[in-house]
């Protein structure tokens, strides 16, 4: 029994060693290709990224593709921070926002995309200019990211509660939307779905109000300091989200509760309004995970009449994939031509047509069969913005504003005053300069 023991244990070891050897010579002289990005979860536009990555596989299979992309946010900038502070960016990668972009190019950590976009003109004349140009940097004169994802930030709505409600059409200036908030609430349905608990959520609606307020290059100016964040135009900004809060816009239980939870409240007809991105057109079109999904309508958020000439300065998501400024050879090579594939023309047609995700190129359009009424209706409206901008914080140098500026706004949801919130992010600013 002691032999036949000892045998097996023997046995066993020599498999085990084996099944050792053969990972070590499965990763022998692959040449490894590492990502980080937000694309990641169930959604169809990831599926489509994932097949992608499985096509170059089998077209290389001297390449290994690890992809430790991350959909949650917070996840996300902690593996990013990591990954900075030891000097291991991946090969591809994002990092949100602008300001601190020459920084990370005078530290080599950026590839300069400018010269792949002239050498190969069928690639690079396709992308949609004014998307390349919000990846460029004063003072440099090279492009620093090629962007994979481009969409208007709105509001998805609830046609018939706005039926039932005495609503008949969705209101275009803030006072309308105020009036709109009073008259869903008195028959008991939540008007805006808010999860601020996924902090994000209150810092785009305010992002949105605030371009509505003051415009995109007033958001420019708080970065380069021309502007406080205790100015009271400023502050005026933080005050609407407080009066939209006083009004009852949001659920008692907002601060609590998470955006997926806010979303569901939408999607099953708790909620008439939510604010939010094209990312989630396909699961509002879906009857399976959204049981209104036939009453939804979109429109651009309402404009303040004292200020109309910011009518139409709006909110994009525009988000990136940056390569490693520290590549060579063949490493480089294969990056490339990974990154070509994740945001060709081909590519770009599959993701619209097949997940309604736009990738921001103008030499397609979208097949009108194969897409839906609110995704055309995004678009068109998408192309009236006089002023893009995506999040407040992205033209401040501080890191830390992120997380600042969101922490505050949501603590408006909880009693602080606009201009303690005002002051609080301000502060920041005075400890971190």
């Amino acid at each position: 029994m002691i032999k036949r023991l000892a045998k097996l244990t023997s046995i066993l070891g020599v498999c085990l060693a084996l099944v050792a050897c053969g990972e070590k010579a499965e990763d022998n002289g692959k040449i490894k290709i590492r990502m980080l990005t937000r694309m990641a979860g169930t959604s169809n536009a990831v599926k489509i990224y994932k097949d992608i990555i499985s096509q170059f596989e089998e077209k290389h299979p001297d390449v290994v593709v690890i992809d430790e992309s991350q959909g949650d946010e917070s996840s996300f900038n902690n593996k990013l921070k990591t990954d900075l502070a030891s000097g291991t960016l991946p090969n591809i990668f994002r990092i949100q926002g602008v300001a601190n972009l020459s920084e990370y190019v005078d530290a080599n950590l950026l590839a300069d995309m400018k010269p792949l976009l002239t050498e190969d003109k069928e690639w690079g004349d396709g992308f949609n200019k004014g998307a390349l140009n919000y990846y460029t940097i004063p003072g440099k004169e090279g492009v620093y990211a090629i962007p994979m994802e481009q969409g208007l930030m709105g509001v998805y709505y609830n046609e018939e509660l706005f039926k039932k409600a005495g609503i008949e059409k969705f209101p275009e200036t803030w006072d309308e939307l105020l009036v709109a908030v009073d008259k869903l609430n008195a028959i008991n349905i939540i008007p805006i779905a808010l999860g601020a608990k996924s902090t994000y959520v209150v810092g785009h609606l305010h992002n949105q109000i605030f371009y509505r307020w003051l415009g995109v290059d007033a958001a420019k100016k708080l970065g380069s300091r021309e502007l406080k964040w205790t100015d009271p135009e400023v502050v005026q900004t933080l005050e609407f989200i407080k009066v939209l809060n006083d009004k009852g816009a949001f659920s008692p239980s907002a601060p609590g509760i998470s955006n997926d939870i806010a979303t569901t409240q939408f999607k099953t007809g708790e909620a008439a309004m939510v604010f939010t991105g094209p990312w989630n057109i396909s699961t509002f079109t879906d009857p399976e995970k959204t049981p209104v999904y036939a009453n939804i309508k979109f429109a651009k958020f309402p404009y303040f009449k004292e200020k109309p000439e910011f009518k139409d300065q709006d909110m994009q998501v525009i988000s990136p994939y940056m390569m490693s400024g520290t590549l060579k050879g063949k490493e480089k090579e294969y990056t490339i031509e990974l990154l070509k594939m994740l945001t060709s023309k081909d590519a770009g047609i599959r993701y619209v047509n097949e997940a309604e995700f736009l990738l921001p190129r103008t030499d397609f359009e979208a097949d009108k069969n194969k897409v839906g009424e609110l995704f055309l209706t995004n678009n068109i409206l998408a192309q009236t913005s006089s002023g893009i901008g995506v999040d407040v914080f992205d033209f401040d140098k501080i890191p830390s504003m992120q997380d600042r500026t969101r922490n505050s706004i949501v603590s408006i949801l909880m009693g602080t005053s606009s201009s303690e919130a005002g002051e609080e992010i301000q502060e920041e600013i005075t400890r971190k300069e």
